[in-house]
């Protein structure tokens, strides 16, 4: 019943081909995305930020395992490793803790856990390698915590998430993270096997057009008319609906 459903939701009619999207094969798949002899080495760049949680976990949990067994797959076949690396931002959202493994009930938010876990114990033998980035490490599956090696920190604020992370170092370390929750921008403690001891560092500073527009919101000067804000609704719901529309109904 649950495979049924969804076959039948429009929302994931281009990722398993049920309303005559145009067809991608394994192979085309595998060199848009990881790259083939002439595209290679390639950075690709997923964007699910706006797909419904509960097809979000499923697309994750596809990839991820096609990607694992590709190169589990390839040094098989070549015994040799294709060097991979799967980067993670906001992988709290992704990679989540669960308590118990007698659950009946497996969600597609626990499979996609699993398979991130499958790929921080087994991945390394296969060339692929794993970077999460989070602000909620508590949050995070303590199974792929414990694989990893390295650990670049930065402000940690949640008493909750430092206790985490010092469970995670040895308890010689646990001095300098004491300052986690004063770290200034663009410092960060980094420690692990890529380092012999652990070491407070000063990241470059990106030029400003190539920063992150992530800057806290200018409440102030908005509200008290200091810098304007023009809006137009019906541009952005023309195109939010075009958006929606294009997405239920593809060529």
């Amino acid at each position: 019943m649950r495979v049924r459903s969804l076959f039948t939701d429009k929302r994931i009619a281009s990722v398993i081909n049920t309303e005559n999207a145009e067809e991608v094969t394994l192979q085309q798949w595998l060199n848009e995305y990881i790259g083939d002899n002439e595209n290679n080495p390639s950075i690709t760049i997923i964007d699910l930020s706006l797909l419904p949680s509960e097809i979000l976990y499923l697309v994750v949990s596809v990839m991820s395992r096609i990607i694992f067994e590709s190169h589990h797959r390839y040094k098989k076949e070549n015994d040799k490793t294709l060097p991979t690396v799967l980067v993670v931002d906001e992988a709290h959202n992704l990679i989540k803790r669960y308590e118990t493994d007698n659950d009946d009930n497996i969600s597609a938010q626990r499979l996609c856990t699993q398979i991130f876990e499958k790929i921080s114990k087994e991945g390394r033998k296969f060339g692929v390698g794993l970077v999460l980035a989070s602000q909620r490490p508590s949050e995070l599956s303590q199974t792929v915590l414990s694989q990893c090696n390295t650990f670049l920190l930065h402000r940690i604020v949640s008493d909750r998430d430092q206790e985490m992370v010092k469970k995670l170092v040895p308890d010689t370390m646990g001095g300098i993270l004491n300052e986690l929750s004063v770290l200034p921008s663009r410092k960060a403690i980094l420690l692990g096997w890529a380092t012999p001891i652990p070491i407070l560092v000063e990241l470059n500073e990106l030029p400003e057009k190539d920063r992150p527009k992530s800057k806290d919101p200018e409440f102030w000067d908005v509200w008290t008319n200091k810098e304007e804000r023009n809006v137009d609704w019906e541009k952005i719901v023309n195109d939010w609906q075009e958006r929606k529309e294009n997405d239920e109904h593809p060529n």
